[in-house]
C-alpha cells in the first residue's frame, strides 16, 4: 500500500527553478543537496506549499540525451495539479502581479473546480484547483467498469 507520492521534475537549473517556484509561487525550501564536481552546483531540492511537494533535479550525464527529448515533450503537457484548500483568487493574483506565465485564466469548471493554469521556467505546466463549495454531481455513469459522478449538465 502506498503512503504518498511526489512529483519530480527534471530542470535545466535547480537553482533558477527553486527561485521561480519560492519567489514566484511561494514555495517553501525542504532539502537542498549540492552537486560537488570541478564547480558546485544545486543538482537537487524538494520544495513544498501546504502538502503539495514537489521535487527538483537535474539530469545525471547517462540522462542528458533522455532530457532534451523530455525538454521537448514537456510543452505538450507534462505537468502536476495542485489542488489547494482555499483562497485561489488571491493566489491568482499573486501569480499575475508577479509576471507568472499564465496558460489558463481563473475560472469555474463545469466538474466542480475552480482553477487556473501557468507554466514555470523549463515549460512545466501546473494546474491549481479549489473545489467549488457545495458544488454536487448530480448522475453518475459507469464506463468500462468505473462509475463516474456527473453534474447537472451530464459532465464529468
Amino acid at each position: 500500500m502506498m503512503k504518498s507520492g511526489k512529483p519530480m521534475l527534471v530542470v535545466d537549473s535547480v537553482e533558477k527553478s527553486v527561485k521561480f517556484y519560492t519567489e514566484k509561487l511561494g514555495f517553501d525550501v525542504v532539502d537542498l543537496h549540492v552537486e560537488r564536481t570541478e564547480s558546485q552546483f544545486l543538482s537537487y531540492a524538494e520544495i513544498k506549499k501546504g502538502k503539495c511537494f514537489i521535487i527538483l533535479r537535474t539530469p545525471s550525464i547517462e540522462e542528458l540525451a533522455e532530457f532534451s527529448m523530455i525538454k521537448r515533450l514537456n510543452l505538450r503537457g507534462s505537468g502536476i495539479v495542485c489542488e489547494m484548500k482555499k483562497g485561489i483568487d488571491k493566489y491568482f493574483q499573486r501569480c499575475k502581479k508577479k509576471g507568472v506565465s499564465i496558460l489558463s485564466e481563473l475560472k469555474d469548471n463545469e466538474w466542480g473546480v475552480r482553477s487556473f493554469i501557468i507554466r514555470d521556467l523549463v515549460g512545466f505546466k501546473i494546474i491549481f484547483e479549489e473545489h467549488i463549495e457545495g458544488f454536487k454531481p448530480i448522475k453518475k455513469q459507469t464506463f468500462c467498469g468505473f462509475t463516474v459522478p456527473l453534474d447537472a449538465t451530464g459532465q464529468p
